[in-house]
């Protein structure tokens, strides 16, 4: 890799991280509002609503979730040329820190999704213990999913060979 190459990657990874980081530290935000706001917020359940229904099924959701990001990932990593168009844009950004960023944007979106169902549960019924599980689920998740400069470096090498 020549060393033009190489400083378009670095820089894009940056960016990388600074996207990421965002999206985990969204759960902290949920998180903090829900503490701050507790005390304040009532249930407003109505009678007969099926909350342990709905309890279940995000909780459902969540599951197949991670299971689909696991293979989603795994997909779009191992496919470089999936999301190619038919007439290249010209930019200044590396392709492979293109196409990792989209990676990365899709799989922590997922995962995030599971920390705003624990927040739907708190707000509708004040359930704190589902809020926990669901945001430490997604927070570890993403943690596990972080973004990782070899499988950037991978694609990178990948993306070249397919030129």
């Amino acid at each position: 890799m020549d060393p033009s190459e190489a400083k378009k990657i670095d820089s894009g990874w940056l960016v990388i991280l600074f996207i990421w980081g965002a999206i985990l530290g969204s759960l902290g935000i949920y998180l903090a509002v829900c503490l701050v706001l507790g005390d304040t917020l009532t249930g407003s359940m109505p009678d007969g609503f099926p909350l342990t229904t709905l309890r279940y099924a995000l909780f459902g959701i969540s599951v197949f979730t991670l299971v689909a990001v696991h293979f989603l990932r795994g997909f779009l990593l191992e496919n470089p040329g999936l999301m190619r168009s038919a007439r290249p844009v010209p930019s200044s950004q590396h392709p492979a820190v293109a196409r990792y960023t989209v990676v990365v944007i899709i799989t922590s979106a997922l995962l995030e999704s599971i920390g705003i169902y624990g927040l739907i549960l708190f707000l509708l019924a004040r359930d704190s213990l589902s809020l926990y599980q669901l945001i430490g689920l997604s927070a570890l998740a993403m943690l596990y999913y972080r973004p990782k400069k070899v499988d950037l470096l991978d694609l990178a090498e990948r993306m070249k060979k397919m030129e």
